[in-house]
């Protein structure tokens, strides 16, 4: 189409049956001209449709709020068809009037914004023409969205392809929004009737709910679905609901990738990008249409710089995790989602600003993000119910070696006092590690490993002779408290604190039962738990070995019974069998400082070994 005019002649108009009315047309800014106003003396430019009306052909600006007239004429047409009109998007309300007549009204066309309506949905029109010429002059207005203009191609054509274009439009659209649907769906209906997979993929809900509102979003845009099956929605409704939607999305799809890995995106950083969505929906819900959308540029720049950044940030880790033992295969669809989310949101922000005139690369990204996180978390599964397996084979192994052991320890009254193997700590600690395999595969792992070292230390300990390393002894405690961490999480601190150069030797199992009685008798019987500390300082004589905690402490009466070895003491036999074996070595025991209250200090010396 040339300055206004299209001519239908050395077409193949007949085989086709429909043509896009893109081109140069008439445009009249700030004028609202009716049929019988043409022939004009006005002079007018020519804007490119579909398109914005920023700039004409001319390179002259318009705002981006106000009303017009576009005009065009088609020539040369068959005059014994019946003919028919699509409108897909012209922002923000609009008039149609072909050959004199006016066929469409979408919203109010308003010189105001106190008067205006805005109504911008697909529609069709169809006609007879008694001529081989068309006029077609469509008044629009926008005094609330970002940019007013006919954005979207006007097709012409005979009713029946305009029809089969119709349908093939919503069937495109429709199959896209099912796939993204059934995802949302079959993972709300598993997160709400399977426990166990809630418990092992805390990414399930916001998956689905990213999913179902991507669905719902989707059937708003374009042909706008959702007004086919509502058609009493407004324009304004749809806006809001549409951009409600739009932002908790963006937090949808935030919480989805934090709970699939936080090292892709912390917690922190998460509920910051929330709270700053969460102002928008504010925004959304509270202040005017017109209002709320002078910021839709803005927020949408932002959506599309978010992404980005988040998406660069998985595509760096995923090199940077080549040589590791990181899963390439979850971060490689992890980066695919985020990718297609990112492209969204360009697709989105070109369509709303009037640089492109369809958004299929919005809608084909919203199917690639819903399919390739699925893949990610039936991945995902397969994996855990792998490691499941081998967690409890090693499970298996350990009861076994504990088993074993335990009939050996039977056996040797020394031993047993020596290894001091609670049964009430070896049920918490499988206990644990039962529940965190729901949760976190790679840490129950950890702690069974811990477990097994820990006991097979413990079991080893037998001969009451032996002197081991005081790295050992550090080693052992280490086992000890990564369990023990595990069951009170934050209630529970430990500090070790050992100069490097210190290495001499101990009586094995002599410091253990030190930190244990302060994390079992101190920090956790206080509701707010506490720290222990385990220090050593070197002396020309030996080394001092200190264990502090901030715990309930005990009263003089129970230092006392400890000190003589007595087994009445309420803080059991750990303790007393550390005193005993001082005593049965050195000649001297411990040295006990506590206060109710406010916790207990055990303080033993290791003299230099001769020769």
């Amino acid at each position: 189409m040339n300055e206004g005019q299209l001519s239908l002649e050395g077409t193949d108009f007949r085989n086709s049956g429909m043509i896009e009315l893109n081109g140069e047309w008439e445009f009249f800014w700030e004028e609202i001209l009716f049929p019988k106003d043409f022939p004009s003396d006005k002079t007018p430019v020519f804007m490119n449709v579909p398109g914005s009306w920023y700039t004409d052909i001319e390179g002259n600006h318009y705002q981006n709020k106000g009303f017009a007239t576009y005009r065009m004429v088609i020539e040369d047409i068959p005059n014994d068809m019946f003919f028919g009109l699509k409108k897909s998007n012209i922002r923000n309300a609009s008039a149609i009037f072909i050959n004199g007549k006016k066929y469409l009204e979408d919203g109010r066309v308003s010189t105001t914004l106190s008067e205006s309506v805005p109504g911008n949905n697909p529609e069709m029109m169809y006609f007879e023409l008694t001529s081989d010429t068309v006029e077609i002059i469509i008044h629009v207005s926008n005094h609330e969205y970002i940019v007013g203009g006919i954005s979207k191609p006007l097709l012409f054509g005979l009713q029946q392809p305009l029809l089969t274009h119709q349908y093939q439009s919503i069937t495109f659209e429709f199959a896209i929004i099912l796939v993204v649907f059934i995802v949302g769906i079959f993972y709300t209906i598993l997160f709400f009737t399977s426990k166990y997979y809630r418990m092992m993929e805390p990414a399930t809900l916001m998956l689905a709910l990213s999913c179902l509102c991507f669905g719902v979003m989707a059937s708003m845009y374009s042909e706008r679905i959702l007004t086919i099956i509502f058609p009493d929605l407004t324009l304004t409704a749809t806006f809001r609901i549409g951009h409600l939607l739009n932002a908790l999305t963006v937090i949808f799809v935030l919480h989805t990738v934090y709970r699939i890995n936080d090292k892709f995106l912390s917690k922190r950083l998460t509920w910051f990008l929330t709270s700053m969505f969460s102002i928008f929906i504010l925004f959304v819900l509270i202040f005017p249409l017109e209002i709320y959308l002078s910021t839709l540029t803005f927020y949408m720049c932002f959506a599309v710089a978010l992404f980005l950044l988040i998406w660069l940030r998985l595509v760096v880790l995923l090199f940077k995790s080549r040589d590791k033992n990181n899963d390439l295969t979850e971060h490689s669809l992890l980066s695919v989602a985020i990718f297609s989310v990112f492209l969204f949101w360009v697709d989105v922000l070109l369509y709303s600003t009037g640089i492109t005139s369809n958004m299929s690369i919005a809608f084909f990204n919203m199917a690639v993000f819903s399919i390739s996180l699925a893949a990610l978390l039936i991945y995902r599964y397969t994996l855990y119910y792998k490691k499941s397996e081998e967690l409890s084979n090693e499970l298996l192994e350990t009861l076994e070696v504990v088993t074993e052991k335990t009939n050996l320890v039977k056996e040797n009254e020394i031993a047993f006092l020596q290894a001091q193997i609670k049964p009430h700590f070896l049920f918490n600690a499988l206990n644990v590690i039962s529940s965190i395999i729901l949760t976190n595969q790679d840490k129950a792992y950890e702690l069974v490993l811990s477990l097994s070292d820990y006991l097979r230390a413990k079991f080893d300990f037998y001969n009451k002779e032996k002197w081991i390393s005081i790295h050992e002894e550090i080693e052992l405690i280490e086992s000890y408290v990564i369990i023990e961490k595990a069951r009170f999480e934050e209630r529970l601190s430990m500090f070790i604190n050992i100069p490097e150069q210190v290495d001499f030797m101990v009586p094995p199992l002599l410091i253990q039962p030190l930190v244990e009685n302060a994390i079992r008798h101190g920090v956790n019987k206080k509701k707010a738990g506490g720290v222990v500390s385990l220090s050593i300082n070197c002396t020309g004589e030996g080394h001092i070995l200190k264990v502090k905690d901030n715990g309930v402490g005990m009263s003089k009466e129970t230092v006392a019974l400890i000190l003589s070895s007595n087994q009445t003491a309420s803080n059991g036999i750990g303790l007393m069998n550390v005193q005993m074996r001082m005593q049965q070595l050195f000649g001297y025991g411990m040295e006990i400082q506590s206060e109710v209250g406010k916790g207990t200090t055990i303080i033993i010396h290791i003299p230099n070994q001769k020769g």
